[in-house]
């Protein structure tokens, strides 16, 4: 592993990762409608959480009005990092050890593939 992986992975990259893991997990086995709940409801209610232990209104409401369009924990994690913590400001190379890292940790957290990549999928034909 590369010495930026290695950063990513015991930094703001593999923490949020894992805190996604342990949140989403915990929302899915509590919630009365486990199965019927929808991984974007879900999605609302880590946001939710996350922001009344770190306050931060802006960041909240951006990611908020995001969850219904996200796609699987992955986006979510991405889209925490873009808010608090400038993933967009790296360079496609560094965003792409990121995202590998950020699968890496949800796996080895147990989430599924569906979950992580998003049970939606769009076809690049669709328009």
């Amino acid at each position: 592993m590369g010495f930026m992986k290695w950063l990513a992975r015991i930094g703001a990259v593999g923490g949020t990762a894992r805190w996604a893991a342990r949140t989403y997990e915990f929302f899915r086995r509590r919630h009365p409608d486990s199965s019927e709940i929808p991984d974007n409801s879900i999605f609302r209610l880590m946001i939710v959480q996350r922001y009344e232990a770190l306050p931060d209104q802006k960041a909240e409401q951006v990611l908020l009005s995001r969850a219904d369009r996200l796609f699987g924990l992955r986006d979510l994690v991405t889209s925490v990092l873009i808010a608090e913590a400038g993933f967009a400001d790296n360079t496609p190379s560094v965003q792409s050890q990121f995202l590998e890292v950020i699968e890496e940790e949800l796996e080895r957290a147990g989430v599924t593939r569906q979950v992580i990549i998003g049970s939606r999928s769009i076809s690049p034909y669709s328009k």
